[in-house]
């Protein structure tokens, strides 16, 4: 339904002396008070998290106390667009302590099941109602086949979010993993953004540093289009990676901040909130928002561990030839998540569960030129921590282990073990002696090497790693993308997607490249 500037203005001075009003965020949006759209996520057999936020005209917030402000907002879920017949409802009040986001956690539905869902501002004269957002819960029990799409990196500055509006597009999606990166810290001055798009500012201006600057990001995201047409289309899976605190983030600090920032503890802190905030994303239920770390059943044909590699446990990257890169000791997930992974797997062996997926941010596999890592931010830095990681799946013969990865804003494929350079260990031929294998995604908008003109030598680069690295199947550096993955109980098919152009609207997409996994192989063919 549509109503005028005017109209609510003047409906909202009228009820002003009620608890109803509302509210603005720092960017400057538009008269819509659910400008930023609607979001499902997390979903479960039973239950998926639902998301908006409120946003008020200007001329209201001048007028009323935003501190003691407070918005009740009506949610419904249901079967049928038309919503005759609503399946679950309720309200939720929400504040300036939460940005006027709302969340809530919609239980009592069906397993498997497609619902439509929407909010309602019903205290004034005509009710102000969302756009209407589809969704799905997971299945429980038997199912023959699930499809996910998958995305990490889309920075704002760096282009259009046509990627997005691709995976929009898909209509028989289960989810949407989002593996990290969905925005990013830099300001407009920062050199790291695209100086031709220059009306693909963010807000703040600045770096973001404290809470408002955080939210106030998010908030600037979340008034893409294609974004909003992703979230209202489909429920989203994410995890974070760095940028959502700022580059190169580690369990104590990251590279990207100095003491001129304040502490890192309140930083990652208002990091965290305006995360959970804005994000579609499920409350811990041992109440620590820093473990963000989560699992997701689809029936007995998959389980989805989705990790924190960034923020958790990650002890600090060092460089190639430290020492301490290879102490026995060094841990980039920490040793409880560690553990809870390990108990995941084991019991969804128990459970008869065909495929073990795990959702994680940096990649997994070697990378050497001439005969040295080249990347310590990702597992390379950590090599104690992936072979204890892949002794435990070798040791327990955990079944078609696939890691999905995105960060790296290129396209990936390998088989994975611990040494892929002993002949004894992987034959490079047959590609037999790996244990799992690793998809990677592309980025949304991100590039893979941010100057213009060296698309095509960085994909040559690409391709002068795979001799020295006979269990990398395959490498794109130079296109942005998202990857499909079709999962029934024989194979596991991962599609690359690719969009030729980000640096202004359109609708081109192209297959890319394919591989399958045959279910108890470990391997890419």
């Amino acid at each position: 339904m549509n109503i005028s500037r005017r109209q609510f203005v003047k409906n909202s001075m009228i009820i002003s002396s009620l608890p109803l009003s509302l509210s603005l965020s720092g960017c400057t949006f538009s008269e819509n008070p659910f400008s930023h759209g609607v979001a499902s996520g997390d979903p479960l057999s039973n239950s998926v998290i639902l998301w908006t936020r409120i946003t008020i005209p200007k001329e209201v917030k001048e007028r009323v106390d935003i501190d003691t402000l407070t918005v009740k907002v009506i949610w419904q879920v249901a079967t049928e667009s038309s919503f005759s017949n609503i399946v679950s409802s309720g309200h939720v009040i929400t504040s300036q302590a939460q940005d006027f986001t709302v969340k809530v956690d919609a239980k009592g539905l069906q397993e498997n099941t497609r619902y439509v869902y929407r909010f309602i501002i019903d205290e004034l004269d005509e009710p102000l109602i969302s756009p209407t957002g589809k969704t799905k819960t997971l299945p429980e029990y038997d199912v023959n086949n699930i499809k996910l799409a998958m995305a990490s990196c889309s920075h704002f500055s760096y282009g259009y979010f046509n990627v997005y509006a691709r995976i929009a597009e898909i209509v028989d999606l289960d989810a949407v993993l989002h593996l990290g990166d969905y925005l990013y810290e830099y300001g407009n001055k920062d050199i790291y953004r695209n100086p031709f798009l220059w009306n693909r500012k963010v807000t703040p201006n600045h770096e973001m540093v404290t809470l408002s600057d955080y939210r106030q990001r998010h908030a600037c995201y979340k008034t893409d289009t294609d974004l909003q047409k992703l979230h209202q289309t489909h429920p989203m899976i994410c995890i974070w990676d760095d940028h959502e605190f700022t580059n190169d983030t580690w369990r104590e600090g990251a590279k990207n901040h100095n003491d001129g920032e304040g502490t890192w503890q309140a930083r990652s802190r208002a990091a965290i909130q305006a995360y959970y905030e804005w994000m579609p994303i499920r409350e811990p239920q041992h109440t620590n928002r820093e473990k963000a770390y989560r699992r997701f059943r689809f029936g007995n044909l998959a389980e989805l561990n989705m990790l924190d590699t960034r923020f958790i446990g990650r002890d600090q990257q060092v460089d190639v030839k430290d020492p301490a890169r290879l102490d026995e000791q060094r841990t980039l997930l920490g040793y409880e998540q560690e553990q809870w992974l390990q108990d995941n797997l084991l019991d969804a062996k128990r459970n008869g569960v065909t495929w073990q997926l795990i959702g994680q941010q940096v990649q997994m596999m070697q990378i050497q030129m001439l005969g040295k890592p080249i990347n310590t931010d990702s597992w390379d830095g950590y090599p104690a921590a992936r072979n204890r990681l892949l002794d435990f799946i070798e040791h327990n013969h955990i079944n078609n282990a696939v890691i999905l990865t995105g960060d790296v804003h290129s396209s990936w494929a390998a088989n994975i073990c611990k040494d892929p350079y002993d002949w004894q260990k992987y034959n490079r031929f047959t590609h037999d002696g790996a244990v799992a294998v690793e998809i990677v995604t592309s980025s949304v908008t991100s590039p893979s090497i941010p100057v213009p003109g060296l698309q095509q030598l960085v994909g040559d680069v690409g391709k002068i790693l795979m001799p020295e690295n006979p269990h990398i199947r395959y490498v794109d550096l130079a296109n942005r993308g998202f990857v499909t993955l079709e999962i029934n109980e024989e194979r596991l098919q991962a599609n690359w997607h690719h969009v030729p152009f980000v640096g202004f609207k359109n609708d081109q997409v192209h297959v890319g490249k394919r591989f399958t996994v045959h279910s108890g192989k470990s391997k890419l063919c």
